[in-house]
């Protein structure tokens, strides 16, 4: 059993919120973040990361972004037109003067080029490559003034890679807004033409993740979930339909789950991960997709993390074995799935994809888990990425897969999975089938078996006991004389209710520093991305300093909204109750609580 994975790491000099390979080349990624705008001393960047070997990873170049806007918020590295350039798509607002006017500029693309010499020559230094980014395109594509309103999510649909030159789809999504849109555009193959913009579409709930795949030479279809519900939208070369929702997550008591994650499997199945309400667990789901426009997706297969990570923060998949084009019917294969938890895990399973009975018979078996990173980063991971497993030439022995993973710890981690080729009915020798070297856990009944069976012994010993102390029975154990004698006379013993541990109050949060006479106090999220063991970031107060800690507003200074979602935030850790009213915030000063870096809040709120 293997207990590591060979992992490389490096850190930035920032926060990091996203990161993507290089679909042509699994040895280099991008990644992105910072600490958006304000005097706070923490740059905005993207930079390109190559992996020397499985333990070694080296900074391959760099672009500084304006401090006076927002951090990189999402990347897509796209597919390559040739060896010299590559586009990176990524979410950047613009100033919050700018948003406000509705010009956050919010979509941006960044060319990486790369000179000649050492384009051709792909085990060179990254230190000597050369490697320039370059701003090429900053777009909005939003119809939005508000000044939180963010690039949500970013996705493209997943090249051929086979092909000379494969034209991708691509999805963004908003974060924050009064009015909620998914904007999609077009990225060409080949040729001089550009990006274009194919429409938006207006969502009465704002869309927590969403994912793209190309079913045909020119149609597509879009998937997205909000929280209880998963939509889809097909996609033509001269149509884009209206969503149409196929799931809704319903459960026969209690608060609903909540969906965080969405990929697509094939044309045929999505996998979706929800959060149990109160973080309370985490579910994995694949649905089957209708295969009429009236009928509903079907619940495929289920599995639940363990209750130890009460809440997820990302997803990735990666097939193994995908088809070759758009019109060729996915095979047998194995997909790797990735979870990363609020406790800094992540949880690794294989799902087996099978079609052996041909079209409309595909299966999804043996969800299982087989290996689990746990703390893999020192605070709370931001997002997670496959590189593309190119099947190699020949006989390869040392085969992987690379998941990397970014934090708000500025740490970037890329671990190697192992691979190797296995047989497979529904593949040939001239598309073997690849899978993970490592064996999956898959169910066992022993453990429950031998749990069922030391509960009936200890019952049955419980039993023999209490016969023995009432007399029922004649004694054979011989152990009224080790208990105490109430015992063997009365055996209804009431039990004993524990102590009621009272929560903080917003005064206990405020007695945590002692401000001088002209200081006041200042609220604010820990600035190391630290989560509390309810899933949230946690609170802390401080002694403001506005050089330290960036601009901060007394409770009359905010805006409604502003207000709402900090007695949310408050009710949920049990800081602030209706009761106590909103005279306790007066004289104290509270940081900001939107933008890109609240994501998580609002998502958890």
């Amino acid at each position: 059993m293997v207990t590591t994975l060979p992992s490389a790491k490096i850190t930035l000099s920032c926060p990091l919120w996203a990161c993507d390979f290089d679909p042509h080349d699994a040895n280099q990624l991008v990644v992105g973040g910072g600490g958006g705008a304000g005097r706070h001393g923490v740059g905005n960047k993207i930079a390109l990361l190559k992996l020397a070997t499985d333990s070694e990873i080296e900074n391959a170049g760099e672009l500084e972004l304006s401090g006076q806007e927002d951090n990189v918020a999402t990347l897509a590295f796209a597919a390559r037109k040739d060896n010299k350039t590559a586009n990176v798509f990524a979410g950047v607002n613009g100033s919050p003067e700018n948003c406000k006017k509705g010009q956050s500029q919010h979509f941006r693309i960044f060319t990486l080029t790369r000179p000649a010499a050492t384009a051709a020559a792909t085990n060179n230094s990254t230190k000597s490559s050369g490697v320039k980014f370059s701003e090429a395109t900053r777009e909005t594509l939003f119809a939005s003034t508000d000044a939180d309103t963010f690039q949500r999510r970013l996705v493209l649909s997943q090249p051929f890679l086979q092909q000379n030159a494969s034209a991708q789809l691509g999805a963004i999504s908003t974060g924050f807004a009064s009015k909620h849109q998914i904007a999609l555009f077009d990225v060409p193959a080949s040729g001089p033409a550009r990006w274009k913009p194919r429409g938006r579409l207006e969502l009465s709930k704002e869309a927590m993740d969403l994912d793209v795949i190309q079913t045909g030479p020119d149609t597509y279809q879009l998937a997205y979930c909000d929280d209880h519900d998963i939509f889809t939208v097909n996609v033509s070369k001269t149509e884009v339909s209206e969503p149409r929702c196929i799931y809704t997550l319903e459960v026969e008591d209690g608060p609903r789950p909540a969906y965080k994650s969405i990929r697509y499997l094939s044309s045929g199945f999505v996998f979706a991960v929800a959060n149990r309400a109160g973080g309370k667990g985490v579910l994995l789901h694949g649905y089957r997709l209708p295969q009429t426009e009236e009928g509903p997706a079907r619940l495929s297969v289920v599995k639940q993390l363990p209750k130890s990570i009460g809440r997820s923060t990302g997803l990735a998949v990666r097939n193994l074995t995908p088809p070759t084009s758009a019109a060729e019917r996915q095979g047998d294969s194995q997909y790797v799935v990735a979870v990363s938890g609020q406790d800094s895990s992540i949880s690794l399973y294989t799902m087996d994809y099978s079609s052996s009975f041909g079209a409309g018979t595909e299966t999804l078996n043996n969800l299982a888990p087989f290996h689990t990173i746990k703390s893999a980063h020192p605070a709370a991971i931001t997002s997670l990425s496959f590189s593309t497993f190119i099947p190699p030439k020949g006989d390869a022995t040392n085969m992987s897969l690379k998941l990397a993973s970014v934090s708000l710890g500025q740490t970037t981690i890329v671990h190697s999975i192992p691979l190797k080729k296995a047989a497979s009915a529904g593949t040939t020798s001239k598309s073997p089938r690849y899978v993970v070297a490592i064996k999956s856990r898959g169910e066992s009944h022993f453990g429950l078996l031998a749990t069922l069976s030391v509960m009936v012994l200890l019952l049955a010993l419980i039993g023999q006991v209490f016969m023995e102390a009432t007399h029922i029975q004649e004694e054979y154990l011989g152990t009224n004389k080790y208990l105490p004698a109430a015992w063997t006379r009365d055996w209804r013993v009431a039990p004993r209710q524990g102590p009621v541990v009272g929560a903080k109050t917003f005064g206990d949060l405020l007695r945590t520093v002692n401000p001088g006479q002209d200081e006041r106090i200042l609220i604010r999220h820990d600035d190391e991305g630290e989560l509390g063991p309810d899933g949230f970031p946690v609170l802390k107060a401080h002694i403001h300093d506005e050089e330290a800690h960036g601009p901060a507003k007394s409770w009359d200074e905010m805006e409604t909204r502003e207000q709402f979602m900090w007695r949310q935030r408050l009710k949920k850790t049990g800081h602030w109750v209706e009761d106590m009213g909103e005279a306790v915030f007066k004289g104290v000063l509270f940081g900001e609580i939107g933008g890109a870096i609240g994501a998580m809040v609002g998502e958890a709120l």
